[in-house]
């Protein structure tokens, strides 16, 4: 009876330990915004005809992504050869999930829109403004910082989306690699912040054959879901 009690004590007791070690374990209801500045290159002069179709489906356009300034690459003088570049905005909802070892997963739906001016009417990429509806999901690790700080990194190519209104609508998409995001933890453990901390190039590969160097900003509040505490039991 003793030794029954005991070993109770032990298992109740590593549990407790096991909890109290990873504070993020558990299902957070996050929003957020983010924009992106997109580089996708050009062939030909978005501003006399023809529009073209993409040379390299597939494949990023040679003059595509930045250079060490963190500007778009086809940007050299405006008036005799303009640069396809243009920023999306959107906003964010879903779940984040932090297993307690270090991996976890996210789900979401992502509402955005392109701004004006848009690349085109003529040459390639073209395309007017318009807003769009996407579901998201992906997997990441996480690891706790010395400062109480965590920091979380998507696993690469586990970003999938797919596309439920707006022009793509059908179409599906990746992301090679979102920016990791380092976040604070409130004082009673049920409120995260997070965003990016760095400027980094990640490339968008949408189904159509579209392939897009971009630098985006994200910025997300997470609140601990009642009953999201992670336990399986």
């Amino acid at each position: 009876m003793h030794r029954t009690s005991a070993l109770a004590i032990s298992l109740l007791a590593l549990s407790i330990g096991s909890a109290a070690a990873d504070p993020l374990k558990g299902s957070y209801g996050f929003t957020g915004t983010a924009a992106c500045l997109v580089a996708p290159g050009h062939v030909g002069n978005e501003n006399i005809p023809p529009p073209l179709p993409n040379p390299t489906p597939g494949v990023a356009l040679f003059n595509s992504g930045f250079n060490s300034n963190l500007q778009p690459n086809d940007f050299q003088n405006p008036g005799n050869s303009p640069s396809a570049s243009f920023n999306r905005s959107f906003s964010v909802e879903g779940i984040r999930t932090f297993n307690g070892d270090g991996t976890g997963t996210v789900k979401g739906t992502a509402v955005g829109v392109s701004h004006r001016p848009t690349p085109g009417p003529n040459g390639f990429p073209h395309f007017p403004p318009a807003a769009s509806t996407a579901d998201f999901s992906f997997s990441f690790t996480y690891v706790m910082n010395a400062d109480g700080s965590f920091t979380a990194t998507m696993v690469p190519s586990s970003f999938t989306e797919t596309f439920t209104a707006g022009p793509r609508t059908g179409q599906t998409a990746t992301v090679d690699a979102i920016p990791p995001i380092t976040g604070m933890i409130s004082e009673d453990g049920k409120t995260l912040i997070a965003a990016h901390v760095t400027a980094d190039v990640e490339t968008h590969t949408y189904s159509n054959g579209d392939v897009f160097p971009e630098i985006c900003h994200r910025s997300r509040v997470f609140i601990k879901l009642k009953g999201g505490n992670g336990d399986k039991d």
